[in-house]
């Protein structure tokens, strides 16, 4: 009989800085659609203690974990700009190992994400970008409200020496409230 593993999420701080470096270690040459290089996050373990310490005293930015057992399975990283015009907008960023693709794993992070912004009082958009080719994310992102806003041609340079055009799509919190 095959064993169920508890899901649970947990918001980053410095603690987990070793996990997350594995994690991106790890991640980094799963699949294409990332823009990480081998070396993972390019971050050592103090530097990403700090930027996670100073990440989750931040009112406009979140980093969520998802585990799955003991397990890093997932990461959604909400970043935003200090500065008073943009700290309005938080830029995403997410990843799910690759073994774990297609379980709405990335839904429930997304929406998780999502529903912290709404209750942030700062954020009012969330930004991604993603490569055309993944079709099956920007399905995600659309499902879940994301517009497609504009096109960066060129947007990625692969190791196979291939441009790819990439998405950048946007998400309005709460209509025009200020």
């Amino acid at each position: 009989m095959e064993q169920e593993l508890d899901l649970f999420l947990k918001e980053a701080d410095a603690s987990d800085a070793q996990a997350l470096l594995d994690f991106f270690q790890e991640v980094a040459g799963e699949s294409d659609f990332m823009t990480l290089g081998s070396e993972g996050l390019g971050m050592t373990r103090q530097e990403l203690e700090l930027f996670a310490e100073k990440q989750a005293q931040t009112a406009n930015q979140l980093c969520l974990l998802l585990y799955l057992g003991q397990d890093l399975v997932g990461v959604l990283n909400i970043a935003a700009e200090q500065n008073r015009a943009l700290q309005h907008i938080g830029d995403i960023f997410i990843v799910v190992r690759k073994k774990y693709w297609n379980k709405g794993l990335g839904r429930i992070l997304l929406e998780e994400g999502i529903a912290w912004a709404e209750s942030s009082g700062v954020i009012r958009k969330l930004d991604l970008s993603v490569q055309v080719r993944n079709e099956r994310a920007v399905h995600l992102y659309q499902s879940l409200g994301f517009e497609i806003e504009g096109l960066r041609k060129r947007g990625v340079y692969t190791k196979e020496g291939e441009f790819i055009d990439v998405y950048l799509m946007g998400k309005q919190i709460d209509g025009n409230k200020v």
